[in-house]
């Protein structure tokens, strides 16, 4: 009896283990784009030899999958200066209490987005820098 009881908490205490973190991957490749058909007088064409490449520019929590779009808003902002005027934001999401939450990787010049469910799941953030004079670029999102 005590050996059941003993195998079955073990059972429950690795159903309950933490889920892996995970990070957006920050380049997208192998993205096959093409225009279907290209208006009267207009020929499509792809800039650039070689395999298309796409750099990580955003993310997003979705409320459901991401044909629905529906946004969850961030929980936390903070945005820290240092010496030589470089800032860095951090946008945090306390994701557990969502219900059908998914992470929304998005890249640039393309509309293919990775996503992934977050069941399990406690908090996702995304991390962007930027140095004097110029925008901010996300260099990291990732959920834990």
């Amino acid at each position: 009896m005590k050996a059941s009881v003993v195998a079955l908490m073990g059972i429950g205490a690795s159903a309950m283990a933490a889920v892996e973190p995970f990070s957006c991957p920050t380049e997208l490749v192998g993205v096959d784009q093409q225009a279907r058909q290209a208006p009267a007088g207009w020929q499509a064409a792809v800039e650039g030899p070689g395999e298309s490449r796409h750099h990580l520019n955003g993310f997003t929590i979705n409320l459901g999958p991401v044909s629905k779009s529906d946004g969850a808003i961030y929980d936390d902002v903070t945005e820290k200066k240092d010496a030589r005027g470089h800032v860095t934001s951090t946008l945090v999401w306390q994701v557990k209490p969502l219900q059908d939450a998914y992470a929304v990787c998005s890249y640039y010049r393309t509309s293919v987005v990775l996503t992934r469910p977050l069941t399990g799941y406690t908090e996702c953030k995304a991390v962007s820098r930027r140095t004097r004079d110029t925008q901010f670029r996300l260099e990291e999102a990732s959920c834990r």
